[in-house]
């Protein structure tokens, strides 16, 4: 359904209440994170709670409201659509800006990937998506879930794209970070074939279904991942501790970025400062449905 005009949005939230407002706070760990990488803030301690990536090593699985790690937002609201409306964030700690969050969809991952193996790991898709289920838009990221070894790296993917076609493959060489920490998106930051937040599609792709394998060049030495596909919302930069950053998603276009019955929304951030350990965030997610 949504909205005919900015009256009926307004009758719709203060007539039928037809909104709702989420505050969340994260913290980062004991470890700083590095300019110009980009790390999974769902892992972190805070509210909502941090995830776990729980489920069977390589098993494809799906992420909802209902998985607890992400921001929630009232439930389903079908005949109904939901859509931001606003969002904003802060942080205290002047090494934690400037940067960016991103507001993104969590709809399925694949956790345990080995970071010490050099072989293919087969992923199984018993599990599918059930959110934007063509998989267009959607974009995959290897966040990191116990610190991976000292040993270089490239990353390599065989995929299922947007039209359904197999056998995809990431475009370029694409490197992991040696010793990366928790949760760092291992791929991203400012080395030499490093990408993100998201890994490259390949010519032509538009977004990414499933995942069949993924394979690195070089066992790293220790340490495990989650491959993680999502479909990214909006996103806002904070540029001045102590400074309140806000984004108006209703009047600023492209508006309104839909919340589909079911998301799991989740931060990843993007440090332009090396952000010390212990650093805290805070912010809003306003929605609202009609």
């Amino acid at each position: 359904m949504g909205f005919s005009s900015q009256d009926d949005l307004i009758s719709k939230i203060t007539t039928s209440g037809k909104i709702w407002r989420t505050d969340w706070n994260k913290i980062t760990g004991a470890a700083a994170y590095t300019a110009g990488r980009w790390y999974d803030l769902s892992q972190l301690n805070g509210f909502p709670v941090a995830n776990t990536y729980a489920g069977t090593a390589l098993n494809a699985t799906v992420a909802s409201e209902s998985s607890g790690f992400g921001l929630p937002h009232n439930g389903n609201v079908t005949p109904d659509t939901k859509h931001l409306l606003n969002i904003g964030a802060v942080s205290a700690v002047a090494t934690a800006v400037p940067g960016t969050l991103m507001l993104v969809d969590l709809l399925l991952y694949y956790p345990g990937i080995n970071m010490n193996v050099a072989t293919a790991q087969t992923l199984v898709n018993t599990n599918t998506l059930t959110r934007y289920t063509s998989g267009a838009g959607v974009r995959a990221f290897l966040a990191i879930t116990a610190t991976a070894g000292a040993t270089a790296h490239n990353i390599s993917l065989s995929y299922t794209n947007q039209a359904g076609t197999a056998g995809r493959t990431l475009p370029v060489t694409v490197s992991g970070t040696a010793s990366a920490i928790v949760p760092h998106i291992t791929h991203a930051g400012i080395a030499a074939n490093n990408y993100g937040p998201f890994l490259p599609l390949g010519s032509g792709d538009t977004g990414i279904r499933s995942v069949q394998s993924l394979q690195l060049s070089a066992a790293s030495g220790a340490g495990t991942a989650a491959l993680v596909l999502a479909k990214p919302l909006t996103s806002i930069p904070i540029t001045t501790a102590s400074v309140y950053a806000e984004r108006d998603l209703l009047n600023q276009l492209p508006s309104m970025p839909q919340v589909q019955d079911g998301a799991c929304l989740t931060w990843i951030y993007f440090p332009g400062a090396a952000t010390g350990a212990n650093t805290s965030f805070f912010g809003h997610v306003e929605q609202g449905w009609g």
